[in-house]
């Protein structure tokens, strides 16, 4: 029966798939470019970083850190040593000690893990307003005057800003690209005031937000978008986008498969905590929408008749395009586009699978395990 009315449950739940995505690419568009300008009356900023293991990375971060073109004296910079087991700590010091604005913190023995770094280091931060990335993020010398200059004229309790994946080869543009769509529906729904994602490696917020926030301490991650929420609940509009160039920091995909497949685990596996009505109704939309194509693929090969399930990507596409095409030429990877077709096939079997062993299944993470 429900494989008999499968051609009508499938019209309407990517109909409603793609008037959730057209959405969002309104909210994108009704977010204009932001163009950096220099602040008059520089505020005190704290810039936090949690790491583990990051040898091979902390010292490009660390570099584009202290090159910022923000005064020194308006500005520390906090690392949070997690337990390392590799040079890490030893990388950090050596710019401590050369350069004023950089601290070491090392996390006490009888705590572990990102969250615990961040509020360890949020704690001991001198200023009110926090800015936080990650270990393996570069990003140019405007990036910490764009988002300040942006709060400066907005005002916003937590600020998100762009965040993509610097690719090498074709499985690392592969992620590149999924990981924009998601940027860009995050963005799109700040846009309309719906806020639904935001990425830790690139947010800004008052520290005042994080001391009330539950950050749900028995989950791995989430904390920034449990942040996020804090915000969105007191004002749906305290929650902001800066859509900027300088803003755009630029992270690390996974190497491998199994690296990739943890990380995406990981990230659905705080989805079972969320209860705000636009991230469930979006992640449902999301997950039913590629299950019904998932199934359709399956369908259409065993009965060897294509017509119907080309009838409803090409509806999905449709909806997809403008949002893509809109956000490629944004971060100015336009030749992306040319992944779009191969990752619509690939796409249904991926977010059911990731879905799936989000909910159920074990990850690791920093070479710590998680359930």
């Amino acid at each position: 029966m429900i494989m008999g009315n499968y051609d009508n449950i499938a019209f309407v739940v990517v109909s409603i798939y793609g008037l959730l995505i057209l959405y969002f690419y309104y909210g994108w568009k009704k977010n204009k470019e932001f163009k950096t300008d220099w602040i008059k009356n520089p505020i005190q900023i704290s810039l936090v970083v949690a790491c583990r293991n990051e040898e091979e990375n902390i010292s490009d971060l660390l570099e584009c850190l202290v090159k910022q073109k923000y005064p020194n004296n308006k500005t520390e910079i906090l690392i949070v040593n997690d337990h390392s087991t590799d040079s890490t700590e030893n990388i950090v010091r050596e710019y401590s000690n050369k350069y004023e604005i950089v601290k070491l913190l090392n996390l006490p023995t009888n705590l572990k893990g990102k969250k615990a770094a961040l509020s360890y280091a949020i704690e001991k931060a001198n200023s009110e307003l926090i800015i936080t990335t990650d270990a393996d993020c570069t990003m140019n010398e405007n990036w910490l005057i764009s988002l300040l200059s942006y709060y400066e004229m907005h005002k916003p309790k937590l600020l998100s800003a762009p965040v993509r994946i610097k690719h090498k080869n074709t499985f690392q543009h592969l992620q590149a690209f999924e990981f924009m769509s998601l940027i860009l529906s995050g963005a799109g729904a700040i846009g309309v005031n719906r806020a639904i994602m935001c990425n830790g490696a690139n947010i800004l917020f008052e520290k005042s937000l994080f001391a009330e926030c539950n950050l749900k301490k028995d989950l791995p991650s989430g904390d920034d978008i449990f942040l996020m929420l804090h915000a969105k609940s007191s004002d749906k509009k305290s929650v902001r986008f800066v859509k900027s160039h300088d803003a755009i920091v630029s992270t690390k995909g996974a190497i491998s498969l199994k690296d990739f497949f943890h990380q995406r685990v990981r990230w659905t596996s705080k989805s079972k905590s969320y209860r705000d009505f636009d991230i469930v109704y979006t992640s449902t939309v999301v997950a039913v929408t590629n299950l019904v194509l998932a199934i359709g693929l399956i369908r259409a090969f065993v009965e060897m008749s294509f017509v119907r399930i080309i009838m409803f990507f090409l509806l999905k596409i449709i909806a997809d395009l403008p949002l893509m095409i809109s956000g490629s030429r944004f971060f100015k990877t336009q030749k992306s586009l040319l992944l779009f077709l191969p990752l619509q096939i690939l796409y249904p079997f991926y977010i059911v699978f990731t879905a799936s062993f989000g909910l159920i299944g074990n990850f690791t993470w920093k070479s710590r395990k998680f359930r």
